[in-house]
């Protein structure tokens, strides 16, 4: 299979080791694109080593690019917390990068930019814009699937510059997009 590239417009990365696992903690914005990580490189209890995710999210009011290199990565499983302390592991880089927690897992890197600049690295793919619909009707076909490789959610709109393709999904969190994505990748 060819290679992948999801791209994620996550929230701030604002949870720590300690209030993930509070129950009282909310994590509702963040958990459905944390949950997404581990949904994207699992799927049939396989590995997708093809697959590129780039993590948009900010810390601190700066923009972020958190990539996750499915050829490379390393000590991600299956689970929501094996992604979130991967997301942790990417926070901590930020604030202290000599650490040992700050310290980075193969296939995981931090750049200090925004999702313009993958759209400018991808300006030659048409990216797929996966988006949540109030109607029942669901547009995403196995055909549009199987003909890109770069998918984004997250995204009200893309750059203007972009060319881009909308699918409509009917009313869903992201970790459920995605996972219908890999689902009709899958099968493609």
């Amino acid at each position: 299979m060819s290679q992948l590239f999801f791209i994620l417009n996550a929230p701030p990365l604002s949870f720590t080791k300690t209030s993930l696992y509070e129950r009282k903690t909310k994590l509702n914005d963040s958990a459905p694109f944390i949950k997404s990580i581990a949904d994207s490189f699992f799927l049939s209890n396989q590995f997708r080593k093809n697959l590129f995710l780039y993590y948009c999210t900010s810390f601190q009011g700066k923009p972020y690019v958190i990539t996750f290199d499915g050829s490379k990565l390393r000590y991600l499983g299956p689970s929501f917390f094996s992604a979130a302390h991967l997301l942790l592991r990417a926070k901590y880089h930020l604030i202290n990068p000599n650490s040992q927690s700050g310290k980075l897992t193969p296939g995981l890197s931090v750049l200090e930019q925004n999702s313009d600049w993958i759209f400018e690295k991808h300006k030659n793919d048409k990216i797929v814009l996966v988006v949540s619909s109030s109607e029942d009707k669901e547009e995403f076909s196995e055909e549009k699937a199987r003909k890109n490789n770069v998918f984004a959610y997250g995204f009200e709109k893309l750059p203007l510059s972009t060319k881009s393709e909308t699918m409509h999904l009917r009313q869903l969190e992201v970790d459920e997009q995605v996972i219908l994505t890999n689902y009709l990748l899958e099968s493609a």
